[in-house]
């Protein structure tokens, strides 16, 4: 079965695919939240607030939705507060190097604890460092059966009620903004605000991304930004970049006729730039990282020229776009949305600056090496246009996705090697 066929089949079930298993998951992540050391790695509060949205447009119901959340909140507090009771602190001793658990979160929620009993637990449901901490610790101290279930129960009806109330309220506004910018603009949106609060999520708990990641993020999202527009485009009955595109394509076919030059130029960066020399020159550069015992490098390099070249064939199946019919070089099969040319560079080029730069001192040195990797890349996706072998969106959506993935990767590899790293250093 050919992809297009794979994701016809997925998006014509995706919204049963939700709804039949958007209660179960929303139970469990807000069961698990609540359950010490398991909580700290399940992400129950914004699971709430998707399903508030949801709720709104009316994939889920909004009743339901309620009742659940409600019920698995103050069901997983419940389970870590026995816990609490049963065990002891010396359980969370014993277990918290295989997750990650700082003895500054433990401090943070008994100061907050020692306090006032109710308000801790309140408050506590509201914070990514002491949510999975909090039941336990009440738990673990001389705090009445009766007094914790209800402030168990009043937290868990402001916690479950403010996260559906903001997933609900973005719900009112889907709908006209969803008609002003697309679909596809929204969700890359809603995905933005995800990808943010994973890494401000991430970085509360555990403290990993350098400074200079923070700049592999904002590209991240804005290259999400414009590969979500040139995906609306494409999908759109009424393209607003075909214009742009037959414009382009006019301009380049007359500007070819009177610099002869060009072409041949064209030619050789394209050939120099293929898919299957950027993939090569990937995996030659995976095993020389490899010989030299870099395998988080390894890692980024292999994830982001792999994820791009499968999100480059599922694309150009799905959308199956016609290339232009005065291209310059004949015998090219396969659809033209994204260039396979212009994504696997870009991707190839942002691991290369990443890897690189960090190991160079000198500044005048890093600025030449990012300035190579951009024009590269400029470079290798605009030869593609001039021979017109693409129209100028399917480079754009390209480029886009290929700093998309490369981002992602670094962020991922990032994000798992280090609490791999961490989990070894604890066990030592």
């Amino acid at each position: 079965m050919s992809y297009v066929h794979l994701f016809s089949a997925f998006t014509s079930h995706l919204e049963a695919i939700v709804t039949q298993g958007g209660y179960v998951f929303l139970f469990i992540t807000t069961l698990l939240e609540g359950i010490p050391l398991v909580g700290m790695l399940v992400p129950g509060h914004v699971t709430i607030i998707i399903a508030g949205f949801l709720g709104n447009v009316g994939v889920l119901n909004i009743y339901w939705v309620a009742a659940i959340a409600l019920v698995g909140a103050i069901a997983g507090d419940c389970v870590g507060f026995y816990l609490g009771r049963h065990y002891g602190i010396a359980f969370i001793d014993r277990l918290r190097p295989y997750f990650f658990i700082t003895q500054a979160h433990i401090e943070k929620a008994q100061t907050l604890l020692s306090k006032h009993t109710g308000k801790a637990m309140i408050i506590g449901r509201f914070s990514p460092v002491t949510r999975a901490l909090m039941p336990f610790l009440v738990g673990s101290s001389q705090t009445p059966s009766g007094r914790f279930w209800l402030f168990n129960v009043i937290g868990g009806i402001a916690w479950t009620g403010t996260s559906l109330f903001v997933g609900y309220v973005f719900g009112e506004g889907y709908g006209a903004a969803a008609e002003y910018l697309g679909t596809f603009t929204i969700f890359a949106v809603i995905a933005s605000l995800v990808i943010i609060w994973g890494y401000y999520f991430i970085n509360v708990r555990f403290h990993i991304f350098k400074k200079y990641e923070l700049i592999v993020l904002i590209l991240n999202l804005v290259a999400l930004y414009f590969l979500s527009k040139t995906i609306q485009d494409a999908w759109a009955a009424h393209s607003f970049m075909a214009n742009f595109d037959v414009y382009i394509n006019g301009f380049i076919e007359a500007f070819n006729q009177t610099h002869h030059i060009v072409r041949p130029v064209a030619l050789w960066v394209t050939n120099l730039g293929s898919t299957a020399i950027m993939a090569g020159l990937g995996i030659v550069g995976a095993i020389a990282l490899a010989i030299r015992g870099r395998w988080r490098s390894v890692a980024i390099m292999i994830l982001s020229l792999g994820s791009t070249a499968f999100a480059l064939g599922t694309l150009k199946e799905f959308f199956l776009r016609a290339r232009p019919l005065n291209a310059l070089v004949t015998g090219l099969a396969d659809p033209s949305f994204p260039s396979g040319h212009a994504g696997m560079a870009a991707a190839f080029f942002v691991i290369i600056a990443y890897l690189l730069i960090r190991r160079i001192k000198s500044v005048v040195a890093r600025e030449i090496m990012i300035v190579i990797c951009v024009l590269a890349t400029l470079t290798i996706g605009l030869s593609r246009i001039v021979l017109n072998v693409h129209w100028a969106s399917d480079v754009i959506a390209g480029w886009a996705l290929g700093v998309f993935l490369a981002t992602a990767s670094i962020l991922l590899v990032r994000y798992v090697t280090v609490l791999v790293i961490k989990k070894g250093s604890n066990e030592k």
